[in-house]
């Protein structure tokens, strides 16, 4: 494409006011987006909660280096976690895949010659505004309308604004194999119009799914056991492992809490707004114990945070402000600011490389603090479990 094209109008409200482009959240702000063109509006932090909020998952990088190592601080992966807030709203989801690349476009353009904007999975690594180094194919936005002339998919993902991507690209994405959660062509339907709060017992429900999730796992990577676990693997590699090797690791947990699409602190900022909207349905002292539970959670992760990129001189200071100038600019969409983004990427390894230089003389102070941060975290996390398991 040669200079911006001029968004099209979507189907439905989509560009009625601020705020139905953007969101923190994939789905969440996907879904928010979808039940406001069939006049149906709730906030993305009602939906988050309602969809069973936070947790913890951890799975270790696979072997022949297919994907790196990954955490997930939600409850539950595509699908399971939009099953169960579609469920909370009274919808029937059908989520429809495809291995067909014609029939997956097919589908698509009849959506939307039906007025249906469609809430597509697609592997974010092949969307180029992503300028992402690593694969992941749970990634939903919003596709609101087609060019074909132009050869050109309009969508609606976190930042606020319509983003173009070439059809070709967005064919790419919505058909990537790679590991992890390779997308099928997945899309959504369901009768959106039909969507409603749940009453009381139905907010509940939601809040005892994310208590189960933190505390009822058996497995050992999922759950507080598996925060437990993850945080003395990452905090043993901070003393024993390359300095590569640490430095990778965590800006790469960095990444996974406070910019993939969590709202920051692992998503509990955003199931903190969650349970501040949900006080009609849930207010009483337990609901007053979990609100402060929930922050002094937040501040926990925060304090972590603070270490997984941590200040080992001059490099490791200007990889952490790298970073969040990185992710600044991609959030906004601008196409001048994309082209700045561009710049600060070409520039990480680097940085990397730099800040992982610094690192010998930091270990034992840096993995003593990270231990205590996670042993920190971990008091927080069980407390705010208890408080939220006796709403």
């Amino acid at each position: 494409m040669s200079g911006p094209l001029p968004a099209p109008r979507p189907v439905g409200p989509l560009v009625a006011d601020h705020g139905e482009y953007g969101g923190e959240h994939c789905e969440t702000s996907s879904l928010r987006k979808q039940l406001l063109v069939h006049g149906v509006d709730l906030s993305e932090p009602l939906l988050f909660g309602l969809g069973g909020g936070i947790g913890f998952w951890y799975q270790p990088s696979a072997s022949g280096g297919l994907f790196r190592s990954m955490t997930s601080t939600r409850n539950g992966p595509f699908p399971l976690f939009i099953t169960r807030l579609a469920r909370a709203l009274g919808l029937v989801l059908t989520v429809h895949r495809t291995d067909a690349p014609r029939q997956a476009l097919d589908e698509l353009r009849r959506e939307l010659a039906a007025g249906r904007p469609v809430i597509c999975y697609v592997d974010l690594f092949h969307l180029p505004y992503f300028q992402a180094s690593r694969h992941f194919g749970g990634h939903a936005v919003v596709v609101y309308a087609l060019d074909e002339e132009t050869g050109t998919a309009w969508i609606s993902d976190r930042c606020p604004r319509p983003m173009p991507v070439p059809l070709d690209a967005l064919a790419t994405a919505r058909g990537s194999t790679h590991q992890p959660f390779p997308p099928a062509h997945a899309w959504l339907s369901a009768d959106w119009s039909t969507a409603r709060l749940p009453d009381a017992d139905g907010f509940r429900g939601a809040v005892r799914a994310c208590h189960a999730a933190l505390v009822g796992s058996t497995l050992p990577n999922e759950g507080l056991a598996g925060l437990e676990a993850f945080g003395a693997e990452l905090t043993r590699e901070i003393r024993t492992a390359p300095a590569e090797r640490v430095m990778d690791r965590l800006t790469a947990a960095h990444i996974d809490f406070e910019f993939a699409g969590t709202g920051g602190s692992g998503f509990r900022n955003l199931y903190r707004a969650f349970l501040a909207e949900a006080e009609p349905w849930l207010s009483g002292d337990a609901h007053t114990a979990a609100l402060t539970a929930v922050d002094r959670s937040r501040a926990a992760w925060e304090c972590l945070d603070e270490l997984l990129l941590p200040d080992t001189g001059e490099a490791g200071k200007a990889l952490r402000h790298t970073y969040q100038d990185r992710e600044d600019a991609l959030r906004s969409g601008e196409p001048e600011r994309l082209e700045h983004a561009a710049g600060l990427t070409a520039r990480l390894p680097d940085l990397r490389a730099a800040a992982a230089g610094e690192l010998d003389a930091h270990r034992d102070r840096l993995a003593e603090h990270t231990a205590a941060a996670f042993r920190r975290l971990l008091r927080t996390e069980r407390a705010l479990a208890d408080a939220l398991g006796r709403i």
